[in-house]
């Protein structure tokens, strides 16, 4: 007689043994996401520093973070490209060089929207040696040559800008970010040499401090540099408002731009608008086939802005016809949308900072900003904490006409 067959599981077990994996997947998911290790970053009580000491580094790197004020406008950035250049010529000098060579250092340079930031790298053995090295270096920045050939790099450095400047999106986004800030009376070249020695001042420097014993490099550092409390921010301002403005042709398609002035980087409502924007971008085909747009956005030391930039089959002319548009992206982000968006930024944003040197490379914006050290490792808890409703009362706010300002660029 043949043998029955047993299976070796019932229907019961497998049934069992299936509503455990779902749990367990539905737990883990839930519970496993941010299994970071991320770095204690600290600061000194009133004074601008950060410092960290990341695992498995020989190297103590300190920034010198110098506030330079936001390169919205033409003017600003061309001040900026100036400096950075004036500044390279300086650390590539023989003064600067016989300063760091004992301390067996190397000086490079990094320039950002708002901010300049200079990286000394030295080993670990050249730590008591920074405290006279930061005061010889300042006094060497101020005492060096920033005037002489100004004018000569200047019109170099405007003529690129200029050529930059005649693409239709260059074109419409510098007459809009020009608006932004009112313009100085004196030639940015008359008031530079003052203007690069304030730059260069230890009361506008904040340290950045990372690699072996960095909290006793940071002691050392803060002993030569003024306390700087915390100071409530001064309001943005903007030039004359001036809701519609048409700039002259240039090409064989017509565009338009739509944008308003925000408040900056160290604003409470930052991350009301990272959600607001990123969840734009989401909408932003909604308009298609008749209007294509790309979204700019900036936000910086005390400053930024928002814009929107139409161009396609039929971009809008005017104020009136942007009402609609603007009306359909409002409708389109809805709270599925925000949601949807405030989960991608976090799953990116944890899957980034599960690398150590990426969260290194956070340090230079949490000192310059003044954000909390626990920023990083809250990153999650302050998105989840930004209601949609703030996120809809930033994207009401970022596209309202009333608020906006419009530049068009016609066709020929």
């Amino acid at each position: 007689m043949a043998d029955t067959y047993k299976p070796m599981f019932n229907r019961t077990y497998l049934k069992v043994m299936l509503w455990i994996v779902a749990i367990a997947i539905v737990f883990l998911s839930a519970s496993g996401r941010d299994t970071n290790n991320y770095l204690n970053i600290e600061t000194i009580e009133n004074k601008p520093i950060y410092f960290a000491e990341p695992d498995d580094t020989e190297t103590l790197s300190v920034q010198l973070i110098f506030g330079l004020g936001p390169a919205l406008n033409d003017e600003q950035k061309l001040l900026h490209k100036l400096l950075s250049q004036r500044l390279q010529q300086v650390l590539n000098s023989n003064t600067v060089n016989n300063l760091v060579a004992p301390a067996k250092a190397s000086l490079q340079q990094s320039l950002q929207d708002d901010r300049i930031t200079l990286l000394l790298s030295t080993e670990a053995e050249g730590t008591n040696q920074l405290s006279q090295l930061l005061p010889q270096l300042l006094q060497a920045l101020n005492h060096s040559d920033m005037t002489t050939g100004t004018e000569a790099e200047w019109n170099r450095l405007k003529a690129e800008l200029y050529l930059e400047n005649q693409t239709a999106e260059n074109r419409l986004l510098s007459a809009f970010t020009d608006t932004l800030s009112d313009k100085s009376s004196v030639h940015p070249l008359q008031r530079f040499p003052t203007w690069a020695r304030n730059v260069f001042s230890n009361h506008n420097l904040t340290l950045a401090v990372s690699g072996p014993d960095a909290a006793t490099a940071a002691r050392l550092l803060a002993e030569e540099l003024p306390s700087r409390g915390l100071t409530e921010q001064p309001l943005s301002t903007s030039a004359s408002f001036q809701q519609r403005q048409t700039l002259p042709a240039i090409g064989n398609e017509a565009y338009a731009l739509a944008g308003l002035s925000l408040p900056g980087r160290q604003s409470d409502s930052f991350m009301a608008q990272l959600i607001a924007v990123k969840s734009l971008q989401q909408t932003l085909t909604t308009l298609q086939p008749d209007v294509s747009t790309r979204l700019l956005w900036k936000s910086l030391d005390q400053q930024g802005y928002f814009a929107l930039l139409l161009y396609g089959q039929r971009p809008p002319a005017d104020i009136s016809a942007l009402t609609p548009l603007n009306r359909r992206l409002l409708n389109a982000t809805d709270i599925n949308v925000i949601s949807a968006t405030r989960e991608n930024i976090k799953e990116n944003f944890l899957e980034r900072m599960s690398e150590q040197q990426a969260q290194l490379g956070l340090l230079n914006t949490l000192a310059f900003y003044r954000l909390p050290t626990d920023y990083i490792s809250g990153f999650a808890d302050r998105l989840a904490d930004t209601s949609d409703e703030a996120v809809q009362e930033q994207l009401q706010t970022m596209l309202n006409i009333n608020n906006q300002q419009f530049f068009y660029l016609p066709a020929r």
